[in-house]
């Protein structure tokens, strides 16, 4: 199955997505591991600040150091921004909560542990491999007992990810409920009808 590819139909991509994890604890590992995920790749990203010379700490000395020393101009941040921008786009409150909750958070201490642990880089591929394996072998193999979404829509999956982890959190609270209903008969049409395609090809 080969998704609609990147758009802003927040349907269409949540049920693209979502087709490959309805399962629960498939659900709960994603939920953990995708933000840690994009959380090692903001420690690397931590390593490259942005071509500025504006000084954004320095302005942000009413904060607690801790937090105002690591609000580094990096191509972390950037990234974050692009993501939080295009899930705004899909869903205005999901996006700029994942922003400000997630997204911020996970800049400042991701590049404080750049700064401050010895070899953060190498933690960090160590935890990005286990997130992966996780995800993969786990979640996908284990539980859901299907390929993960990224092998028919590589950078779709990349960059809907984290959306779909954050609404399933915020699902879980009672966010949208009709949205939330809409979406599984949708996932469940979708798994239905590529189900019966693979058995036609099968026997055709």
């Amino acid at each position: 199955m080969t998704g609609p590819g990147l758009n802003f139909n927040l349907m269409d991509q949540l049920t693209f997505y979502g087709s490959y994890h309805t399962r629960g604890w498939n659900q709960a590992i994603h939920f953990v591991f995708v933000p840690l995920i994009h959380w090692t790749i903001t420690v690397w990203l931590a390593y490259a600040p942005l071509p500025t010379s504006f000084d954004l700490p320095a302005h942000l000395d009413f904060l607690p150091p801790a937090i105002s020393s690591a609000a580094v101009l990096n191509w972390g941040l950037l990234v974050l921004i692009l993501y939080s921008l295009y899930y705004m786009a899909l869903e205005p409150f999901a996006g700029a909560t994942w922003g400000l909750l997630l997204g911020i958070p996970m800049w400042l201490t991701a590049t404080a542990f750049a700064q401050y642990v010895p070899y953060a880089w190498a933690w960090a591929i160590g935890l990005h491999i286990l997130s992966w394996y996780l995800q993969v072998e786990v979640g996908h193999i284990l539980i859901e007992h299907r390929k993960p979404a990224l092998l028919d829509s590589f950078m779709q999956s990349l960059v809907l990810a984290g959306l779909f982890a954050w609404m399933e959190g915020l699902f879980a609270l009672g966010y949208r409920p009709k949205l939330h209903a809409e979406l599984i008969r949708r996932v469940e049409e979708n798994i239905a009808r590529n189900k019966a395609e693979a058995e036609g090809l099968l026997t055709g």
